[in-house]
């Protein structure tokens, strides 16, 4: 990586290469971040999610450990990293990335918290799966907790078909209410991202435009 795209990355633009809530150059204004009531879509600047350089980007070697990874970013000046694939990597190597984060007094910049790209979690009726919500948030608190990390994604699935709008939307809004809560007692926020190219997404305050569009 050259000194000129460390530079121009520390300045503020996103380095992560993954589509979601940390590409803000190219989707600001897509998610709402639920951190306050009545946050609707168009509330979101890149400020309220910081930037982060992609560890990734600074492996030289393939045993490069997150020790390693980190040292490069606060050499190259960074103090927020994000790594899209910290939640699939073994339970030691997370254990060593929160060290080195802790250690360098680094944050990590955004995790997975709830992910439903096809599913109807947070609009549905079912006691059970909202619960399960519920639990995956937790979890990934204390996730985040471990990793230094005070935004949570949440993609919050699909709309059921054949029930009445108004319903479905007390559902949702009750449920995105009680994670923002639970988040914010935990010091966290949470981050609503859209799913791309469907229409059948759960609607959220404020979508009614872009979802006709």
């Amino acid at each position: 990586m050259s000194q000129s795209r460390h530079q121009l990355s520390a300045a503020g633009l996103p380095c992560c290469s993954r589509r979601s809530f940390l590409q803000w150059s190219t989707v600001a204004g897509l998610p709402v971040v639920l951190g306050n009531a009545g946050a609707v879509a168009g509330d979101v600047s890149r400020r309220d999610v910081p930037a982060g350089i992609d560890l990734e980007s600074l492996r030289q070697d393939v045993g490069d450990g997150p020790e390693v990874l980190v040292s490069r970013a606060v050499a190259a000046g960074w103090r927020v990293v994000c790594d899209e694939t910290v939640l699939k990597r073994p339970e030691a190597w997370q254990r060593d990335l929160a060290v080195a984060l802790e250690r360098n007094r680094v944050e990590l910049s955004a995790i997975e918290a709830v992910v439903d790209f096809g599913r109807v979690t947070f609009a549905s009726s079912s006691p059970v799966i909202r619960r399960g919500v519920m639990r995956r948030l937790e979890r990934a608190m204390g996730r985040a907790r471990r990793l230094r990390c005070r935004h949570l994604l949440v993609v919050p699935g699909l709309m059921p078909s054949g029930e009445p709008q108004g319903a479905v939307g007390r559902r949702v809004a009750e449920l995105l209410g009680e994670c923002r809560m639970r988040a914010a007692r935990a010091g966290m926020r949470i981050v609503v991202e859209r799913i791309e190219r469907r229409s059948d997404q759960v609607k959220l305050a404020g979508d009614g435009d872009r979802n006709d569009a």
